[in-house]
C-alpha cells in the first residue's frame, strides 16, 4: 500500500509534518518521501526548512559558518527555558562554547565513563532485583517508567551530586521540557503544566548550587562551580544551564534508547534469541537501534547567510532542521537501510548523537548505561518482552526525541 493510499484510508497527512500525531508516532515512511522527491523541504507553519538527505543533514552539521546553533534551545524549548538568561553550550558557535565543552569534557571522558560502570551495573541490579521483590519471579511492570527512566537518572543524579530520592521528578521535568517544543500544538492547561515543571527545576537547581557554593562535594555541580578555565570560573547561571543541559541529555538518551531497544527486539524475535543467548552481540543490538530508531530525531539550525543546500535557496536567518532519524536511513549511505540487521558493518557515521563541533559529550556514558541494563536484564531475567505489539506502542509526545511513553512488559526471572 503507497503512503498516498494509507494516508486516504487513515487520514494521515499526505506530506511531512512533524507536528502531526501520526507522523510523530512513525515519521519514517515521510522521510522516505522527503528523501527520494523534496530533500529540503519547507514547512510553512513551521518557517523552517526540513533536511532529509544524509548528505545534507552532514553539510548542515558541520558547517558552523553557515549554520548557527545560536537559535537552536531557544527554537527547542521557546519561553519554557528553564535559565533563559544566558545560552547553553549546545546553542553556542564555535569558538565560543569551548571553554565550556572543555570543563563538561572531563565528567564525559571514556575513562572517567568506565569508572561508572560498576556503579551503572549495581544501580540497573538493584532496580531489577526491586522488580522481582515487588511483583515475584513472574508478572508484568512497565520497562520505561519502572526501570529506564529510573536507572539513567539515578546514574546521572549521583554524576550531578543530586538526591536520588527525587528522581522521579527529574524523568517529569525533562519529559515536559522536551514537550515545549510542541507548544504551539497545545492549549493553556497543557502550557501551564510545563510553566510548572521548568519553574520547579529551576527552584531545585538553584537551591543546589547554594548548598554547593558554600560545601563543595565531589560531584560535576561543584566541579563546574569550581573549576577554571584560563583563569575563568562559571558564573551561577552557566552552572543552572549546564546541570539543566546535562539532566535533559543524561535522562532522556538513554531513557528511550533501552525504550526504543525493547521495540526493535519486539519486532525481531530472532534477534531478540540470539542476544539473550550471547551478550556480547548487545553494543551492535544497541549501535542498529541507534542508526534505526534514534532517540533524537532531529536538530535545528539558522542560516547565517543567504545559502543553498541541495539544490534549494534558502534566505538568511531562516531555521533549519537535520532530520538525524532521516539521515539514518539513507540508501546512499547504509545498504538495506530499512532492514534492522544487528550484523551490519559500518557503512557511514550514523547522525544519532550529531556531528561535528556539537557531537554529543554524552555518547560514551549513554552507550555504556545502555549496555550494562541489558546485560543485568537479561542476566536476572529469562523473560521480558512487551505485551503489546511494536505497532501499537504508543511514543513520546515529542518531534525531537523518540521513545516509548510507556511500555507495559511480561517477564519471568530465572
Amino acid at each position: 500500500m503507497t503512503l498516498s493510499s494509507t494516508a486516504a484510508a487513515t487520514s494521515l497527512p499526505e506530506t511531512y509534518d512533524p507536528l502531526n500525531e501520526q507522523v510523530k508516532q512513525n515519521p519514517y515512511p515521510y522521510y522516505a518521501m522527503m528523501r527520494a522527491s523534496e530533500p529540503v523541504k519547507y514547512l510553512p507553519h513551521m518557517d523552517t526548512y526540513a533536511v532529509a538527505t544524509y548528505e545534507g543533514v552532514d553539510k548542515v552539521l558541520k558547517d558552523h559558518k553557515s549554520f548557527s546553533s545560536q537559535h537552536f534551545w531557544p527554537e527547542l524549548l521557546g519561553e519554557y527555558d528553564p535559565v533563559p538568561e544566558v545560552p547553553p553550550m549546545i546553542s553556542m558557535d564555535p569558538p565560543n562554547h569551548m571553554h565550556l565543552r572543555k570543563l563538561a569534557n572531563k565528567a564525559f571522558m571514556p575513562s572517567k565513563v568506565a569508572a561508572l560502570e560498576d556503579r551503572a551495573r549495581a544501580i540497573a541490579t538493584e532496580l531489577v532485583e526491586g522488580l522481582v521483590a515487588k511483583y515475584g519471579n513472574e508478572g508484568e511492570f512497565d520497562w520505561v517508567w519502572e526501570f529506564t527512566a529510573l536507572y539513567p537518572v539515578t546514574v546521572i543524579c549521583e554524576v550531578l551530586g543530586v538526591p536520588t530520592e527525587r528522581r522521579a521528578e527529574f524523568k517529569v521535568w525533562v519529559d515536559d521540557l522536551l514537550g515545549a517544543a510542541n507548544r504551539h500544538a497545545y492549549g493553556p492547561e497543557r502550557l501551564a503544566e510545563i510553566r510548572k515543571h521548568s519553574d520547579e527545576l529551576r527552584q531545585f537547581f538553584e537551591e543546589l548550587y547554594d548548598l554547593r557554593k558554600q560545601d563543595p562535594q565531589d560531584d560535576l555541580i561543584s566541579t563546574f562551580i569550581t573549576a577554571e578555565v584560563n583563569g575563568e570560573t562559571m558564573s551561577r547561571l552557566e552552572v543552572l544551564q549546564m546541570a539543566t543541559l546535562l539532566l535533559i541529555g543524561g535522562v532522556e538518551t538513554t531513557t528511550n534508547l533501552l525504550g526504543c531497544t525493547m521495540v526493535e527486539l519486539r519486532r525481531h524475535p530472532d534477534i531478540y534469541a540470539r542476544v539473550q543467548a550471547d551478550h556480547s552481540l548487545i553494543p551492535p543490538l544497541l549501535e542498529e537501534t541507534l542508526r534505526f530508531n534514534p532517540v533524537v530525531q532531529m536538530l535545528f539550525r539558522h542560516t547565517i547567510e543567504d545559502t543553498e543546500l541541495c539544490g534549494v535557496k534558502i534566505p538568511k536567518g531562516k531555521a533549519v532542521m537535520p532530520l538525524l532519524g532521516s539521515a539514518n536511513r539513507d540508501a546512499s549511505k547504509y545498504a538495506n537501510a530499512d532492514v534492522f540487521d544487528i550484523d551490519r558493518k559500518p557503512e557511514a557515521p550514523m547522525m544519532s548523537f550529531g556531528q561535528g563541533p556539537h557531537f554529543c559529550l554524552g555518547s560514551f556514558l549513554a552507550r555504556m548505561e545502555a549496555r550494562v541494563a541489558l546485560e543485568v536484564v537479561f542476566s536476572r531475567l529469562e523473560k521480558v518482552e512487551p505485551i503489546a505489539e511494536a505497532d501499537e506502542v504508543v511514543w513520546l509526545d515529542s518531534y525531537f526525541a523518540r521513545g516509548p511513553h510507556t511500555l507495559p512488559v511480561r517477564f519471568k526471572a530465572r
